[in-house]
């Protein structure tokens, strides 16, 4: 017999993994707007793509490592969500201004961005570890940072704001005290400055401190170019409450205490918000922006005026050619969604903000230390909080990753605790999935 024929061939094996990283890096990287300096924000596409690749391998792979609640949990909801808002406001939009529903539909694909955190936490606990997921990132931090100084060093911002090409005109502002200013992919800067201060006072070794520390000098020094006040001071007013009301689950009770207090000082607040916000620039024509957003408003109280699209009448064709809801607040969700709009956003937000809160006790509960990533989506959410009426940024492009990735890493941080040994411990699997998944592999 031949000698060769008891050898063992080698065989080669290829890992997924490799690119399931890449593609989280990218659904995060161009959900935050990194790449609205290339060809028109095409690479939000690809970031959309990635999004969807990671939920469809997390859904595949839940159908058989899962069991059915929590594989039904992590898939049929997020697809009704998304799925209805985008469906519902297109057909809205069809019905109240004619126009075709797959174009308003289309419109609104900055909501499948949604489908990264899903895919996450699907991922996560069918055995990608969680620290890796944390370890990209942080990259994708780092990598909006440096981006976004690359274009501000390099584009001719003066030039770029009378560009006849709104696609590009759009990506500066101007005023007369702070000068032409390439808009940042905030958000992102936001956590990123947030749990790089967390990361500083941790003992996680010299490397990584030195990581937090340039992390938090260049998030300043794109501050010290874009000066959004209104930001910053809802950050520092999220930190300085943590410790009084949000550190221990105890801290709660001091929270009802003062919350008289609070409901008493939201007019004022909010007359002071709104008086900064009118009178900044541009101030006069949002003043007007808001009175047309009422008034539709009351045209379509209930869903909305829906989507429009840019392949036919848009908002400035029908209300005014300086109207944009995304400039308006709550009013604006008010106007293209409705009072159903307005309420599920409310609902969506806080309960982001609970989840955070909860696995932010846990991993202090079972590591002693907060989350570096955890806690500084936690304070950015707190941030969001206060100024919840005039930028309700969870609609939008950078607001729909961070919430969806916020709620899975939440999610996934909740059971690893629960777990102890690490939230790729598979759950039974039922007969009920056995059954599905024999079906579908068959």
């Amino acid at each position: 017999m031949n000698s060769h024929s008891n050898s063992t061939a080698p065989t080669l094996r290829l890992s997924i993994e490799p690119v399931l990283y890449a593609a989280v890096f990218m659904a995060v990287f161009a959900g935050f707007q990194g790449g609205r300096y290339y060809l028109a924000n095409r690479l939000q596409e690809l970031g959309i793509a990635c999004a969807l690749l990671l939920f469809a391998v997390g859904v595949w792979r839940g159908l058989f490592r899962l069991n059915y609640q929590e594989w039904r949990a992590w898939t049929l909801r997020p697809v009704t969500l998304i799925g209805g808002i985008m469906l519902v406001s297109g057909v809205v939009f069809t019905l109240n201004y004619e126009g075709k529903v797959i174009n308003s539909i289309f419109s609104a694909r900055e909501f499948l961005l949604a489908f990264c955190g899903p895919g996450i936490y699907l991922l996560c606990r069918t055995g990608l570890p969680l620290a890796k997921i944390e370890r990209v990132l942080w990259l994708a931090f780092f990598a909006l940072i440096l981006n976004y100084l690359f274009f501000y060093f390099t584009l001719d911002l003066r030039q770029a704001f009378f560009s006849s090409d709104h696609t590009v005109s759009n990506l500066v502002t101007y005023d007369a005290w702070r000068g032409f200013r390439l808009k940042p992919p905030l958000f992102a800067i936001m956590v990123a400055l947030l749990a790089s201060v967390a990361l500083l006072f941790q003992n996680r070794g010299a490397l990584r401190k030195w990581g937090a520390l340039l992390l938090i000098g260049l998030s300043a020094y794109i501050w010290s170019i874009v000066l959004f006040r209104s930001t910053l001071a809802t950050m520092l007013l999220a930190v300085i409450l943590y410790p009084v009301f949000f550190s221990h689950r105890n801290r709660l009770k001091l929270a009802l205490l003062v919350t008289p207090l609070v409901i008493l000082a939201v007019p004022m607040a909010t007359s002071i918000l709104v008086d900064n916000f009118m009178n900044a620039d541009g101030g006069g024509i949002r003043a007007k922006a808001y009175v047309k957003g009422i008034e539709f408003f009351y045209q379509h109280p209930i869903l909305g005026a829906g989507e429009d699209s840019a392949y036919g009448d848009s908002y400035q064709d029908i209300v005014a050619p300086y109207f944009y809801p995304s400039d308006i607040g709550l009013v604006g969700i008010a106007f293209k969604y409705g009072v159903v709009g307005v309420l599920l956003y409310v609902f969506i937000h806080f309960k982001i903000l609970l989840r955070l809160w909860k696995a932010n006790l846990c991993c202090k509960s079972t590591d002693n230390r907060v989350n570096p990533i955890l806690w500084g989506l936690l304070m950015f959410m707190t941030a969001q909080t206060f100024n919840l009426v005039l930028n309700p940024g969870l609609a939008y492009a950078q607001g729909i990753t961070a919430g969806s990735m916020a709620f899975a890493l939440a999610s996934l941080h909740i059971v690893r605790c629960e777990n102890g040994d690490g939230v790729s411990q598979r759950a039974p699997v039922n007969n009920r999935t056995r059954e599905l998944a024999v079906g579908v592999a068959s």
